[in-house]
């Protein structure tokens, strides 16, 4: 086990803390997606007329990200994404949840290195409710032009297992994905359990005695429930819907729970919490000495993974679709986008047309085969 070899070692230099503010870019107002593009499709219309010439839009030689000289020109020669097709208006990327969310910050981020490789800008538009069902219709009911982007949570495969949506990825476009990150299961620091081995020997000694938080339909409940499937265990589960898990766990009203890595990292950095697994097949950079559950025995829970894509309207050119493709590939491969998502515990990703449209497929199956064992309770 890593932790053991890491207490051979020595403690290592302590890790900062890294907030993530959930109150941040915080709108006045959510408008629907017609009415943002309406509003940005009249700019458009009113900078054309203003500068006729884009190439005299910054004489001094700086572009709009503020790049200058022969950075600028490098950013300037990559624009146009795939083949010849050519964006007329900006692109308005519909992320379902509330700004200044866990969703919505790497979406942002993501969202603002699109527009630098591209002659149109990448808006961020939140249209909320449903669990990010409201947001999904809103675009599936969009003209389907190549300017609507629907960022897929993971959510949309769980809630068509749970018979909760009514919607699937062959209702929309698919067009790659762009982000990812991973669960963790955390226990107090003061938990006698050291490590993943100690947990799940007192859940067979003591069943459902253990108390794993989880909220009813989500991510980290599937988990659990393959945690107990594959290690013959069964947990005491306790809903957590309905307020912040970790005074919960700080209060011991549970014994552990699973959440994203990005909402658990500052109570691993500040000692509060032990964390005993990370649902990945790879490390975590700075925590590396974590477990994660390919090291832990663990099997087939690739549909577990943290892994956002995006849609668009059924219908979109595949013109469009090629050249946002693109623009996903050039800024995940952006060393400063790369950079800002993992300050929040985020990957950059990038998946072909075809691939993302497999996993898509493959994790929809996934979770109707694994939500028989929710409706099984």
């Amino acid at each position: 086990m890593k932790r053991s070899m890491m207490l051979m070692m020595g403690l290592s230099a302590a890790i900062a803390m890294a907030g993530c503010s959930t109150a941040a870019n915080k709108p006045a107002e959510t408008k629907t997606a017609a009415e943002t593009k309406a509003a940005a499709e009249t700019k458009a219309a009113e900078t054309n007329a203003a500068e006729p010439d884009a190439g005299e839009k910054n004489p001094a030689g700086a572009d709009e990200t503020g790049n200058t000289g022969a950075a600028a020109e490098s950013k300037a020669e990559e624009k146009g994404g795939a083949g010849s097709y050519e964006p007329t208006k900006s692109f308005q990327f519909v992320v379902p949840f509330e700004a200044g969310g866990n969703s919505d910050i790497p979406a942002r981020i993501f969202a603002k290195y699109m527009g630098n490789y591209s002659s149109q800008s990448v808006e961020v538009v939140n249209i909320t409710g449903a669990g990010g069902r409201v947001g999904a219709k809103e675009v599936m009911n969009t003209e389907p032009d190549g300017s609507t982007l629907l960022m897929q949570p993971v959510g949309y495969p769980m809630q068509y297992a749970m018979g909760v949506a009514d919607f699937t990825y062959e209702d929309f476009d698919m067009i790659g994905t762009w982000c990812d990150s991973s669960l963790a299961l955390v226990i107090k620091a003061d938990s006698p359990y050291q490590t993943m081995d100690d947990l799940i020997n007192a859940a067979k000694e003591k069943p459902e005695t253990i108390k794993m938080g989880s909220v009813t339909g989500t991510l980290p409940l599937f988990a659990i429930l393959e945690i107990e499937k594959q290690k013959d265990v069964k947990f005491h589960k306790v809903d957590l819907s309905g307020g912040s898990k970790a005074p919960e766990l700080l209060g011991g009203r549970v014994d552990g729970y699973i959440d994203g890595f990005a909402s658990v990292k500052q109570y691993i950095d500040g000692k509060q919490f032990r964390c005993l697994a990370v649902i990945n097949d790879t490390d975590i950079e700075g925590y590396e000495q974590l477990d994660t559950f390919k090291e832990l025995g663990f099997t087939n829970y690739d549909y577990l993974k943290q892994t956002f894509g995006m849609w668009a309207p059924k219908g979109t050119p595949k013109e469009a679709i090629d050249y946002v493709n693109n623009l996903i590939k050039q800024a995940s491969e952006d060393p400063e986008c790369i950079a800002e998502m993992k300050a929040l515990s985020y990957d950059t990703t990038y998946t072909t047309v075809e691939d993302y449209t497999n996993l898509m497929k493959d994790t929809y199956a996934a979770f109707e085969e694994a939500a028989k064992g929710i409706t099984a309770q």
